[in-house]
């Protein structure tokens, strides 16, 4: 079976990310036009018949944006628990729906996947893990802070997506009111490059090597440099383990993974 996870956009402007594996594929929000995202993932040769499930994390119209159109021009089924459907449900479009309710375990097509509770400003915000072809991915953004469950989670995995939202510098001394200002960096907000890079320097820690992408970076309060320098000088005293992290950026397909990439030895920065 061959597995591929692509970044199709991820940022305030429309998040998606596709897992392909053994012709199947799911697809983790849907928050670009209609078109962009459709265009986008026939280019990775899906189609109606083998897009399995659209998961979507929370309500939020840059992850939910293209729901309707896509999942009843693709035959897909949108899968969220109860309140994100709830939430999502004053939408004119009608689609399929299935129930997954957060903290259980499903099947869909050759995938596993956990959904695990986040905190953000939302019905119930979640994070997944996806079990497949004997790799784990492990993808949360919209994260108002670190937890432990969000580490345990992230153990095991050969592929983390995190949020690595904003710089607390940039944020402070930007444009953004200070209403905002408080809700990006408060419980429910989200979470920055410095909280990102704990997180990740704890899942080295716990072995064995991994991936890791930045994700859901501010167009205000960061940078895609400015964050991966972050995390790297983080990594810095992890020694003897191997890793990679690259930036999924904002709004543009950008960066792909599958099993087996060459890592970057932590030594080498």
């Amino acid at each position: 079976m061959n597995l591929a996870v692509h970044a199709l956009s991820s940022g305030s402007s429309g998040n998606a990310t596709l897992i392909q594996c053994d012709g199947q594929a799911l697809l983790i929000d849907a928050g670009l036009s209609a078109k962009r995202l459709s265009e986008a993932i026939k280019r990775k040769h899906v189609t109606g018949d083998n897009l399995v499930g659209v998961l979507v994390t929370h309500e939020h119209d840059d992850h939910t944006s293209a729901l309707g159109r896509l999942t009843t021009g693709f035959k897909s089924t949108v899968i969220a628990n109860q309140k994100t459907l709830n939430a999502i449900s004053f939408r004119t479009e009608t689609y399929n729906q299935r129930v997954f309710a957060t903290g259980d375990s499903i099947e869909i097509g050759p995938f596993t996947v956990q959904s695990f509770p986040v905190l953000h400003d939302a019905a119930e915000p979640v994070g997944y893990t996806i079990a497949v072809n004997g790799h784990k991915i492990f993808y949360a953004t919209d994260i108002g802070q670190r937890t432990e469950l969000i580490q345990s989670m992230m153990k095991d995995s050969s592929l983390c997506i995190i949020e690595s939202n904003y710089d607390p510098r940039m944020l402070q001394n930007g444009p953004y009111s200070p209403m905002m200002k408080a809700r990006v960096s408060g419980g429910s907000g989200h979470l920055s490059n410095g909280d990102a890079s704990e997180l990740i320097a704890r899942r080295m820690e716990q072995g064995p090597p991994c991936s890791f992408w930045l994700a859901h970076l501010s167009a205000v309060n960061n940078t895609p440099r400015l964050a991966k320098t972050c995390v790297e000088s983080r990594l810095q005293s992890i020694k003897s383990k191997s890793y990679r992290v690259d930036v999924a950026l904002r709004d543009r397909p950008s960066v792909s993974w599958s099993p087996g990439q060459v890592a970057n030895q932590l030594s080498l920065f």
